[in-house]
């Protein structure tokens, strides 16, 4: 059978409990393992042999071995554990308490108290409860000999009683055997001499009255409360073992990442729980005796002990874990119903003002002026807010240079836009308030301190925060945008805003399925041909012109790298039907149509209007290929007038031309622009010319537009239609 958990990982796994000791109890060969107890159980008179924890398994591995030997669960098995836990705490609550014995000494009787409140419809396992005590309480061997029964012995035959039941039920009945023995000793010496002589009578033959003898019971005093304080860390121990069960049945443990480590070495806590029962057994055996040898527990009493500090503190971790998990849910459901909104003020209250602890304080300028948070919301309301987010220790100040020259644009063209810093303050972090004072009085923007644990896991699996510096945008209907807005700021500084005119592809390559698209747009050292309308033999082509050029290209520091819009879902269409596009067309088009809208009237982005505008043109007419260069549109045209301007990159070389990858785009950009010239002049007598026809739908409408291709004026048709063909002569004209 596969062991269900690993070696020990860490300080909490169980790895320490199996240790060598030069204790009486637990004594260590060579190999430094764990070997068995070498200590007398007392036995009365003639029948007292020394009972021994021989052959013992020596390390880790031989005793998940033998776990695992032991444990084959059966469906069959269910009882009600915790009814049974319950009971079993009852009685070792009353049988272990420190009053019993003083109660007895002194001579008084037992007071009254009410019966325990216990499921009405609970049934004791009673038959496997006797077979765990007559197995844990047996002196002898089967053929009554005379040799003692060693504490293997009984544990590995109570194993085999147990093995059909899962971990937790294990533990649990050989508790409630072993409390069903010990509870009725103490009850019958609670009743000795004050009841009939039933009472007294069975009471002798339990040795009762040995132990509960005045001078016996204060000399055995201490041994007794050694062996009830085992008990009760015995107890705990399997209280714990059930919590964690429960917990593991409940939740996840991506949710929960301590939890599968407790579950993981609950067999090996099992085997203890089982060990310190035979050995407490073992232990009242010696105690009810006339023995004046002592039996040590204190080796049994340290393993059990660190085991509970273990188990305590893993239980703990898993509870401080799912409180978190509870919060970080609370927060996602928070943060949808807030962009729901589609208001900025409503998604950056729930990122703030999220309480798991202390409340966050808004500060602004360089003298860390607290804000409050009515006053922050009425200044980003319909503004977009720059992220800086960054720990305290990992904090650049060239990034702060930066930044300050964005700011300054802000400032100096009143641009509605607003700065706020995040500092992520990780566990251990020491001078935080006088490290976020030093860096604050660097910025003359907002500052958000004490930020919220439960917000900051939402930065790192919402956001991607990895620990290193970083920055996003938050538009003004609190939608994220710019992922990489700190890579910008840092290459552009000042030039940031103009810059993000030129960006307006992040959406749309998010939005596609391709994700190999996708990461490639993010690298502003790859361009990238996405082509269109093209049948397998062109794209061929067009590639190869790309393998002519790659190595002028490379001198470039940029790479290209093609990729094809697949127009149709599966198969062409039969005659009669409607084709069915992919999805990646639909969320294409839907994304350049959306753009265009937003653009259409911005006379600062009429480049990329332009661009926009002519590949709409496209979509349904013939093969197109769209050149970006990270989210940068750079170009889109034919591909015969793409692979011309490829061919031209040859002077490049041969001008000794020097260009950074940021140049790259301008220079293609010119050079298409040549070779769209020279293609247009070449076919101008051409009787069917590619012209340039769009629609745009929003309200409205501009009255005249320029043809992206040719810069004549177009003709308007239908109040929403443009159209050009650019001077030549057509029918359709």
């Amino acid at each position: 059978m596969a062991s269900r958990f690993p070696k020990p990982r860490s300080r909490y796994s169980l790895s320490e409990a199996i240790m060598s000791t030069n204790s009486t109890g637990i004594t260590s060969n060579n190999g430094g393992g764990v070997v068995p107890y070498s200590t007398d159980t007392i036995r009365p008179h003639e029948e007292r042999k020394s009972i021994q924890f021989i052959d013992f398994p020596t390390n880790y591995e031989e005793i998940v071995k033998f776990i695992n030997g032991k444990h084959s669960p059966e469906d069959n098995t269910d009882f009600p554990v915790d009814d049974l836990f319950t009971i079993t705490e009852i009685i070792i609550k009353h049988a272990t308490d420190d009053s019993m014995v003083n109660d007895i000494l002194k001579e008084t009787n037992a007071p009254y108290e009410k019966v325990p409140s216990i499921n009405d419809g609970f049934v004791s396992p009673l038959c496997i409860l006797k077979s765990i005590c007559c197995e844990i309480s047996r002196c002898k061997d089967k053929a009554c000999s005379g040799e003692e029964i060693s504490i293997r012995t009984k544990r590995e035959v109570i194993f085999d009683k147990l093995k059909p039941y899962p971990w937790e039920a294990k533990a649990v009945l050989a508790l409630a055997a072993f409390a069903l023995e010990y509870g009725d000793f103490w009850h019958l010496a609670q009743l000795y001499g004050q009841c009939n002589q039933l009472t007294n009578s069975v009471a002798i033959l339990k040795r009762v009255p040995v132990l509960i003898n005045q001078a016996t019971l204060k000399e055995r005093q201490g041994q007794v409360l050694e062996l009830n304080g085992l008990i009760k860390d015995t107890l705990e121990v399997t209280r714990l073992i059930c919590k964690v069960e429960g917990l593991y049945i409940l939740n996840r443990t991506e949710d929960l990442p301590t939890l599968q480590t407790a579950v993981d070495d609950i067999p090996i806590y099992v085997f203890w729980i089982i060990t310190a029962i035979v050995a407490c057994a073992a232990k009242v055996t010696h105690l009810t005796s006339d023995e004046k040898k002592p039996y040590p527990l204190s080796d049994v009493v340290k393993e059990i002990g660190r085991i509970r500090e273990i188990l305590d503190e893993l239980h703990g971790r898993c509870v401080e874990e799912l409180e978190v998990a509870k919060n970080y849910k609370k927060l996602l459901r928070k943060m949808k119903d807030a962009q729901r909104t589609r208001e900025i003020t409503e998604v950056i209250k729930t990122l703030i003002l999220f309480k798991d602890g202390k409340l966050p304080v808004i500060s602004e300028g360089n003298s860390n002026e607290e804000v409050k948070f009515e006053t922050f919301a009425d200044l980003v309301k319909e503004n977009s807010v720059l992220f800086y987010i960054s720990s305290l220790e990992k904090i650049i100040e060239a990034d702060i240079a930066d930044l300050i020259k964005v700011y300054d644009e802000i400032q100096k063209n009143n641009i509605r836009w607003r700065i706020v810093w995040i500092p992520i303050v990780e566990e251990g972090t020491k001078n935080q308030t006088e490290k976020f004072e030093k860096w604050g009085s660097k910025m003359p923007w907002y500052k958000v301190q004490f930020f919220s644990s439960t917000v900051i896991k939402y930065l790192k699996e919402e956001w991607s925060y990895t620990g290193n510096a970083t920055s996003l945008v938050m538009d003004s209907e609190g939608q994220r945008k710019y992922p990489n807005a700190l890579t910008l700021i840092r290459n552009y500084k000042d030039k940031f805003f103009h810059i993000l005119l030129q960006l307006p592809l992040i959406s749309i390559f998010a939005n596609m399925k391709n994700k190999t698209l996708e990461n490639g747009s993010k690298d502003d050292t790859k361009c990238i041909f996405l082509c269109g309308g093209m049948d397998e033999s062109h794209f061929d082509d067009l590639k190869k012109k790309v393998m002519d050029a790659s190595d002028t290209i490379k001198d470039f520091g940029v790479s290209i790298e093609l990729f094809r819009l697949e127009s149709l879902e599966g198969n062409e269409a039969k005659a009669g039907e409607q084709p069915k596009y992919s999805a990646d067309h639909e969320s294409f088009w839907l994304g350049i149509k959306c753009l265009l809208d937003n653009y259409i009237h911005r006379v600062e982005c009429k480049t990329v209007t332009k661009e926009l505008c002519k590949l709409l043109s496209y979509k349904n007419h013939g093969e197109w290929v769209m050149v970006s260069q990270g989210y940068k549109l750079i170009t889109s045209g034919r591909p015969v007038t793409i692979s011309m301007a490829l061919g031209y990159m040859s002077q490049w070389k041969q001008q000794n031309l020097v260009l950074t990858k940021f140049e790259f785009g301008d220079y293609f950009l010119q050079e298409h622009k040549k070779a769209i010239t020279v293609y247009l002049a070449d076919n101008k007598d051409q009787h069917d010319p590619d012209c340039c026809k769009f629609d745009i739908s929003v309200g409205n409408i501009p009255k005249n537009m320029d043809c992206p291709v040719c810069d004549r004026s177009m003709e308007r048709i239908f109040i929403i239609s443009y159209k050009c063909c650019h001077g030549a002569t057509a029918t359709s004209h």
